[in-house]
């Protein structure tokens, strides 16, 4: 029984089948439903395991970006005499060390003025509650008393929680040192023999892809690279600049918030608004509204630098995102894994963004024996075209639709 054919019901009566009533765009769709359904399983299936074993594939894609900040600076260790252990290794401790002396110097900072931020925030309480009491509000001294009580209390018996809330995603401290470890081992094996294991996984592929994906991966890697390495200059100049402001108005935290900006930067958009308003808390609890509407305007000026002249100026345009991306991909990356997921979101959108380009800008080349399809592109549409099978005739059109599906030309 053929589709599209018609047959005989037996009685020398003739009947169509009912695929021959399908129309040729609703076979396309269809076609493309299906697929579409079994790569969402596929997805569906791959999340579910990454949720299972989330905290080692979040250690091993840190590990990942760790790499592609360090690898520039373990290739010029490569002139140290010694094994590509040396190197890796001295690359790995140099930016262990700068991570730890980032983290104590902030925590440093946040723990000998705790005291006087709290007692600051206190004071501005105070301020407020006899402006809502004696202002225009008149609102009753009893219920205000009770609310400043209360924003005391959880301010003095809550001080050092700002230095522990960072680490009360852990669960244990086991999970931590295990993460920890896996990270620093992971970066330092891709930092010695990246190039073997990424050979090695391009032979689980078929060959005649393995150039195509080789190709790709390549690309992806630079625009990872660059992408972080460029976030790193820009954030170093926004904590810089910050810190700059805040010491001239004498603000007290001045270095740790400048490091808490630079932290922050590199998370777009939320991360620079989250440590621009608290620099500008910090201005106002010590020298009034004025110093933080300069600290507001200052930060505003840096993110409009960053868009306009850092961004095209540092980056190239392979590393470029649109900003509605980078938006859905900082709250997406949120909602599912909070800071982390808002910190791996813009830059793997942008390896993404890099690979898909570059696997459609890549023909596949014929390889002997292979029994997948070879596609090059079509040098009038740039569609890609399977040159595995016979030559087109004269009238015919490579993936057209049969001739008693196609549609009619006046439609």
């Amino acid at each position: 029984m053929t589709a599209g054919k018609a047959e005989d019901g037996g009685d020398g009566s003739r009947y169509r089948h009912a695929d021959e009533s399908v129309t040729w765009h609703v076979r396309v769709a269809a076609a493309w439903s299906w697929r579409l359904l079994i790569i969402g399983l596929a997805v569906y299936v791959l999340a579910r395991v990454f949720d299972r074993i989330e905290l080692v594939a979040f250690s091993f894609v840190l590990a990942l970006f760790f790499t592609a900040v360090l690898h520039p600076l373990e290739r010029f260790l490569r002139r140290v005499p010694g094994s590509r252990s040396v190197s890796a290794g001295l690359a790995l401790l140099i930016g262990l060390a700068v991570l730890v002396g980032i983290g104590y110097f902030v925590a440093w900072q946040i723990s000998r003025h705790s005291g006087e931020l709290g007692d600051q925030v206190s004071d501005v309480v105070d301020k407020v509650r006899n402006w809502l009491r004696t202002g225009p509000l008149h609102l009753k001294s009893k219920d205000l008393d009770k609310a400043s009580a209360n924003i005391k209390s959880a301010i003095s018996d809550n001080k050092g929680a700002i230095v522990s809330g960072a680490i009360d995603t852990v669960t244990t401290v086991v999970e931590l040192l295990g993460a920890l470890l896996l990270i620093l081992l992971s970066t330092f094996f891709l930092l010695r023999d990246g190039a073997a294991i990424w050979t090695w996984v391009l032979r689980l592929f078929p060959k005649g892809a393995q150039e195509r994906l080789d190709r790709a991966g390549h690309v992806g890697w630079r625009t990872l690279g660059g992408y972080m390495r460029g976030q790193l200059i820009i954030a170093l100049f926004h904590g810089v600049a910050v810190t700059v402001v805040l010491l001239v108005l004498q603000v007290p935290l001045a270095a740790a918030l400048g490091v808490l900006i630079f932290l922050g930067s590199f998370i777009p958009i939320i991360g620079l608004t989250v440590a621009g308003a608290l620099a500008t808390a910090v201005a106002v609890l010590e020298h009034g509204l004025t110093a933080g509407i300069v600290v507001a305007v200052a930060i505003t000026v840096l993110v409009q630098l960053e868009a306009h002249l850092l961004q095209p100026l540092i980056m190239s345009r392979s590393v470029e995102v649109h900003p509605l991306a980078i938006a859905l991909a900082v709250l997406t990356g949120t909602t599912l894994y909070g800071i982390v997921g808002a910190l791996l979101a813009v830059p793997f959108v942008a390896f993404l963004n890099s690979t898909v380009h570059a696997l459609r800008e890549t023909p596949a080349l014929p390889v002997e024996g292979s029994s997948f399809p070879v596609q090059h592109r079509d040098e009038v549409a740039g569609d890609p075209v399977d040159i595995t099978e016979e030559p087109a005739g004269e009238d015919d059109t490579p993936n057209s639709p049969p001739e008693d599906d196609a549609p009619a030309e006046d439609d």
